[in-house]
């Protein structure tokens, strides 16, 4: 069973590019990013969501096709692991993250697997096997994931072992090819390229890590290969961002409901302010919190800040903490806990007003849309939180149940202009259903 999740990465390698996913591999990938969503294992906090996201695609602008499509998310699963799947969706384990020391051993991860989309091994794959059995393993990602022991056993006969088992031996070469070209990218985005390499040679004497071995056959040769890479390549990297210390450390306490011992004072300062968040002692949160602006004001410790605040009732506070986070682009998780501060503070509209804006113009994250959905529907719109709530589920590629949102706030529309606007979206939707189903 270890060696089923991430299969998709063990395709075969194709010369040249292809700049733009076809119908298939589009239908593929949203059957895939429907059963991860079904194993309720992504992570719904938000900052870690749409760190992951931004990581990745920064990573995917130094890739050698950038024109691809990409998604990224972190499952909660303790092992060490990571695939890429169908339509370029890129899962990560808590358990990688937790194993990681450095930002840029997480980015190699991230690399490598960007590696196996951009040179098309996940496309000839697809190309190679019936689309029956295709569908049938990316099930079985799904059974594994959710260690669902009937759906296991199901599929574990002789012919799809065999299947699976053929294609792990057929692919080391691609793990080369991924190691390569994930290094070249490390690089050009300013991560440390040893980043990967390290990560590889600690996973040779990990016992948490078969899952990613299995998946991602790893030889003495190859941690050679890459230590020597790394080592010729020059030293411009960046140190680790305050993000994904914090993320990472927020991961940890949940998963041991504990502090990991930290020598740095801000993200020491940052835990026992999110520690005692956790455990509702907000005037404790506060005094820490203040401890931490005072060495270092910057996004993960403003949302900290502003997310207290708000528990305490001082919700012009908590918003100026929220607004610090906005420079050239408006940042997600700041517009997010921004327009909860208002909810949890029963300022319906001024929540509504906050997010709707941001929405408009950008493509949000499940969570987004979902507590723009709670806003209208505390506010007694109905039909606009079905709205919102279809475009959550879009998020999650299940078209079909978002067009049944969309329908149900059609027969509440106000107004012609929304009711024709309500009927655009199912109409294009129901136009990709119908394109898959042909």
């Amino acid at each position: 069973m270890l060696f089923l999740i991430p299969f998709f990465a063990f395709a075969l390698s194709v010369p040249g590019f292809q700049l733009l996913e076809s119908l298939d591999e589009k239908k593929q990938g949203r059957e895939f990013l429907q059963l991860i969503w079904d194993t309720n294992l992504v992570i719904s906090d938000i900052e870690a969501a749409t760190y992951l996201e931004k990581l990745g695609h920064s990573l995917v602008t130094y890739s050698r096709n950038p024109r691809k499509h990409f998604g990224f998310f972190f499952l909660e699963d303790n092992s060490i692991n990571a695939f890429a799947g169908p339509y370029g969706y890129i899962g990560v384990h808590t358990g990688m993250l937790l194993s990681s020391d450095s930002e840029s051993e997480l980015a190699g991860v991230l690399s490598h697997e960007i590696s196996h989309v951009t040179q098309n091994h996940l496309v000839r794959f697809s190309e190679k096997v019936e689309k029956q059995n295709y569908l049938l393993l990316a099930s079985a990602v799904a059974a594994v994931l959710v260690n669902n022991g009937q759906a296991s056993e199901a599929i574990l006969t002789s012919t799809i072992a065999g299947t699976l088992q053929k294609n792990i031996n057929f692919t080391r070469e691609h793990e080369w090819e991924a190691d390569r070209i994930g290094a070249e990218m490390l690089q050009k985005s300013g991560f440390d390229p040893q980043g990967m390499a390290n990560f590889f040679k600690k996973l040779k004497d990990s016992n948490n890590a078969q899952e990613f071995l299995q998946s991602h056959p790893l030889s003495i040769n190859r941690i050679a290969d890459s230590l020597q890479r790394s080592a010729r390549a020059p030293d411009v990297s960046k140190k680790s961002s305050f993000e994904y210390t914090t993320i990472r450390a927020k991961l940890y306490y949940q998963k041991n409901q504990q502090i990991e011992l930290q020598k740095d004072k801000e993200i020491t300062y940052y835990m026992q302010a999110y520690q005692a968040f956790d455990k509702q002692n907000y005037q404790s949160a506060k005094r820490y919190v203040d401890k931490l602006l005072l060495l270092n004001s910057n996004k993960s410790s403003n949302i900290l800040a502003g997310r207290i605040a708000a528990k305490l009732g001082d919700i012009a506070l908590a918003q100026q903490y929220f607004n610090k986070n906005h420079g050239i682009e408006e940042d997600e998780a700041s517009i997010y806990y921004a327009a909860k501060a208002y909810l949890d503070n029963q300022k319906i509209r001024s929540g509504i007003a906050i997010l709707k804006p941001f929405l408009r113009v950008n493509h949000g994250s499940y969570g987004s849309y979902k507590l723009l959905a709670l806003l209208y529907l505390k506010q007694g719109n109905t039909g606009r939180s079905h709205i919102q709530s279809a475009k959550a589920l879009v998020t999650q590629g299940k078209f079909d149940k978002a067009i049944g949102h969309y329908q149900r706030a059609k027969a509440l529309a106000s107004s012609q202009d929304l009711y024709d606007i309500i009927g655009a979206n199912i109409g294009r939707l129901q136009q990709t259903l119908d394109l898959y189903k042909n």
